[in-house]
């Protein structure tokens, strides 16, 4: 349980300018930690310039403007994507006028009764909006390039994160990797970091590619040197605030050996071959363990999880 009293750690995702990465930032952060087994919401409180929704693939009907402005209610917003739950903002310039920040908390307060992680794509700048989504965070992630202005405007929004008497729980340096930026941890301390939550993500095609396409780096691109960077800042950010991943919920389905009784946890290699790894439980012992029908007759249900495990043991 974290400090404010809550089931979730809410963290505000925030950047002194525009165009740095932060909500792509937010997105990839966000999906990296429901990776890691965690329950994840990210809100899209960039009210003016709302793109998560884009980020993540999802068309919204509903979205936080509409919740802000009292004609829904948090549960009305929210979408399941990516192994995530995303509450999006509007680009609509007359739902921007009529959203109400102070609201903002009984959004927060709904999610973070559900969720592991909450995290707030905070926006840029220093407006009344933004400070709203400080205010109701547990700490603040700073988002910045190795751009003079936008360091210099990320020290001004870490001041306004003090004021707030929020902690600044770490900085993400987006577009690294030319050579001209080494000393990450020293301008982290200098922006008011006082945690180790400090990572750089080099600059990267595959973020651009990602964009483009509606998705996440990390799901798009897993292996490309981003989506290893936001996987070490999940790593870090549940690390620095205690938080480890909920074990695994059993599969309900246990091998027992006719034989000896024995029993096996189906999915564990005997040995590893040149041809992948060889399992002593046979695919067809474990399809007639589990009731299902092999040769076609079988529910669509049942169906659909002989395909599961055939694709999975085979």
């Amino acid at each position: 349980m974290n400090e404010a009293g809550g089931d979730g750690y809410v963290f505000a995702v925030a950047s002194g300018k525009g165009g740095v990465g932060k909500s792509t930032t937010t997105a990839n952060l966000g999906v990296a930690l429901a990776d890691d087994g965690f329950d994840v919401a990210v809100v899209d409180v960039d009210l003016g310039m709302a793109n998560l929704a884009s980020l993540l693939g999802v068309d919204a009907d509903v979205t936080l403007h509409d919740v802000l402005s009292g004609n829904a209610g948090p549960a009305d917003a929210t979408y399941e994507t990516n192994g995530l739950t995303l509450v999006p903002g509007s680009t609509d310039l007359e739902q921007f006028a009529e959203a109400d920040a102070k609201s903002l908390h009984r959004v927060v307060e709904y999610l973070r009764a559900r969720n592991d992680v909450v995290l707030l794509d905070a926006g840029a700048g220093l407006s009344y909006d933004i400070a709203m989504a400080m205010s109701v965070a547990d700490g603040v992630l700073l988002v910045t390039t190795a751009e003079l202005m936008s360091l210099t405007d990320a020290t001004k929004t870490g001041k306004l994160v003090g004021k707030l008497e929020k902690p600044v729980v770490g900085a993400v340096f987006t577009r690294t990797g030319d050579g001209g930026f080494d000393d990450v941890e020293g301008i982290a301390a200098a922006l008011g970091t006082t945690d180790a939550v400090t990572v750089s993500v080099p600059h990267d095609e595959a973020v651009k590619l990602a964009v483009r396409k509606g998705r996440p780096v990390v799901a798009l691109k897993p292996d490309s040197p981003a989506a290893r960077a936001y996987d070490r800042l999940a790593a870090k950010l549940a690390d620095s605030v205690g938080m480890e991943p909920p074990e695994p919920e059993p599969s309900g389905f246990e091998w027992v050996d006719p034989a000896t009784g024995e029993t096996e946890e189906p999915g564990t290699p005997a040995e590893d071959t040149d041809d992948g790894p060889v399992y002593e439980i046979p695919l067809e012992d474990l399809i007639e363990e589990a009731g299902l029908d092999a040769d076609g007759d079988a529910s669509e249900r049942r169906v659909k999880l002989y395909d599961r495990v055939k694709s999975k043991f085979s």
